[in-house]
């Protein structure tokens, strides 16, 4: 966790922002001397309503509020207000993101640059995107959203997206959006010298912003425009292989030349999506007495072309295309020993295996630099119908040579299980054990609604501390290897095997964005699991008995359909909201492997060393 005084916040009352908007300013103490930078702050439109039901049952019109915050970036010598800037902020925030609009230093409201010789340079932008970037795991974050945020995505435009892309090589964001943005730096260059002749001789040129509401002429050096003209952007393609890259420009711009977008869709090969908004300039407005065909909003006589722009951005941002985008980055694991060397994530497909959401949990980076090794642990749906040619790849060229059952007997009975490899049967929770308080809880949080799983997964945690307990065991007396790997399943390998799957990968050091991710790929996993789907569907009315009450399931506008895709589904934000209630019930994963399942900390130094690399 960062330390609370690095990034320090301060909230203004501001008569211009909306209901669901705070007036920031964010101080690093490292960076700033002044006020530090200023912002605002967007809060998901269902972040104020005033009960959980609420967002549930609107989720529909208003995004469910989430972890994941975007960055918005402006280009030259403009502010956090300008262009489609608050609009992409307005839909994005209906959607359920928070989204942060800064001024860099020396722009808008924000403090002025280090040096007023020297000016605003890609250096000082990135140690102001920074600071956001440091913002969003401290204290003071939690205190103003109730949560921890992860940055999730930056939008910026024009020379915002050098800022951006040069950020972006020391600092992982999965998602990049790159509005306008120039490739070959040496054009500012050329363009300066264009605009202003005597440029090199007085050193710099005069430009008109706006700063602290007014506009005014200020003094651009030269040494900030060679800042930005002289950026290696080859060097972009160094940005973590995770990440996902969007560019997005007007057809009709006259600033960057369009060949941009053609040279980053080959710098982001295989992650990069191109997109282009036709009849609109370098701010996505329409040229002068241009036909408004699509009947748009004008500015100022122009067709406003930043609907268009916010709406392809949006679209981009869905958390369907999010989760495509986390698949296709994440489907194949490198070796650490020879990068050629490549294993598939999903290494027994449907077809071969008759096995749904068969994964490795393995190859995924932990926050101190290391990597889970792959080729260990492996976790699906009920394998009980595996193919004798999947069953003997499985063991034979994945090693797999122990499974843990995490179903009761019962049900393993009912269902069918796995046969011809050894199997040990580790029941998380015992329906038979619960007190009827939390067997309510449990069936309403699978039942009513994907975000009240979290209450449920509580349940069936604080009922397994034993079986955990076991499992964590078998790691730790050096049981396990690339050699002797595991897999580890309930009946969708969704909710029990998610919830291990968690404390994995969260004990060995990987963050709660990277886990919640993982646990998002049922989603695709589960597609072919069409056995399970009949027979929850068939289950109809008896959903309504697991619930106990009509009446709620009507509160919560469900049905039996409903209900059982519920149970189907595993949203990113479902696994977010169980991390922040597990880390509030046990302090944290480490304590809960201390003082709940009763492991020393040499127990722990153990299991990562078997399974870190």
């Amino acid at each position: 966790m960062v330390q609370q005084d690095i990034v320090s916040v301060r909230v203004l009352n501001k008569q211009d922002t909306v209901a669901n908007e705070r007036y920031v300013y964010l101080k690093h103490s490292e960076y700033h001397v002044g006020s530090g930078i200023a912002g605002v702050l967007t809060f998901p439109v269902s972040a104020g309503f005033p009960s959980f039901k609420e967002r549930v049952v609107k989720e529909g019109e208003y995004g469910f509020p989430q972890h994941k915050l975007v960055l918005l970036l402006h280009g030259h010598s403009s502010h956090k207000n300008a262009v489609y800037l608050p609009l992409l902020a307005k839909t994005l925030g209906d959607m359920g993101y928070y989204v942060l609009r800064i001024d860099f230093r020396n722009m808008g409201d924000s403090e002025p640059n280090r040096d007023e010789k020297v000016g605003r340079t890609i250096s000082q932008d990135c140690e102001d995107i920074e600071t956001v970037f440091q913002f969003v795991s401290t204290e003071q974050c939690r205190e103003l959203v109730g949560h921890y945020l992860t940055l999730d995505t930056i939008v910026a435009h024009s020379r915002g997206v050098m800022s951006m892309f040069e950020f972006a090589r020391t600092r992982y964001v999965p998602n990049l959006v790159n509005a306008c943005g120039r490739f070959v730096a040496s054009g500012l260059y050329e363009k300066s010298r264009r605009r202003n002749p005597n440029w090199d001789k007085e050193g710099g040129f005069k430009c008109s912003m706006l700063r602290y509401g007014k506009i005014q002429e200020l003094w651009i050096p030269k040494s900030e425009t060679l800042s930005a003209a002289t950026v290696d952007t080859a060097k972009f393609a160094e940005i973590d292989p995770r990440t996902w890259v969007m560019s997005i420009y007007g057809s009709y711009d006259d600033v960057i030349p369009l060949s941009a977008i053609t040279q980053y869709s080959n710098l982001f090969e295989g992650r990069h999506t191109s997109d282009m908004v036709m009849y609109a300039d370098h701010n996505f407005y329409g040229l002068p007495d241009d036909p408004n065909v699509h009947d748009l909003p004008l500015r100022k006589g122009k067709v406003n072309y930043n609907f268009v722009a916010v709406e392809r951005i949006a679209a981009h941002l869905q958390p369907e295309k999010q989760l495509q985008r986390f698949y296709k980055v994440s489907s194949q694991i490198a070796s650490k020993q020879n990068p050629a060397d490549i294993m598939s994530r999903w290494p027994l497909p449907f077809n071969f295996s008759h096995v749904s959401n068969f994964r490795d949990l393995g190859g995924f980076k932990t926050t101190n630099g290391r990597r889970v090794k792959p080729g260990v642990f492996f976790r699906c749906a009920n394998p009980c119908d595996i193919t004798s040619d999947a069953m003997e790849y499985m063991t034979q060229r994945l090693h797999v040579s122990k499974v843990f059952d995490l179903r009761s007997t019962a049900e393993a009975k009912e269902h069918g299980a796995i046969k011809g490899i050894e199997v040990e049967n580790l029941p998380l929770n015992d329906h038979q054990s619960l007190a009827p308080e939390d067997l309510a809880k449990h069936y309403q949080g699978l039942l009513l609604s994907p975000y009240m799983f979290p209450q449920a997964y509580l349940v069936i945690t604080r009922n397994s501390a034993p079986r955990l307990k076991t499992f964590f065991q078998y790691i730790i007396d050096g049981k396990c290897d690339s050699q002797h790997a595991v897999l580890f399943h309930c009946a969708a390998g969704k909710d029990r095997t998610g919830i291990l799957a968690m404390l994995i990968l969260a004990i060995l050091g990987v963050d709660d964005d990277t886990i919640s991710r993982e646990y998002e790929l049922t989603a695709l996993g589960l597609k072919t699991e069409q056995k399970l789907i009949d027979m929850m569907e068939k289950r109809g009315d008896v959903f309504y008995e697991m619930l106990g009450s009509r009446e709620l399931a009507k509160e919560y506008n469900v049905d039996p359909k409903i209900m059982c895709r519920n149970v189907l589904s595993s949203k990113y934000e479902a696994m977010r909201l169980f991390i922040d209630k597990f880390n509030a019930e046990y302090g944290s994963v480490e304590r809960f492997f201390l003082n709940t399942l009763g492991f020393e900390p040499k127990d722990i130094d153990t299991i990562r060393n078997t399974l870190l690399e």
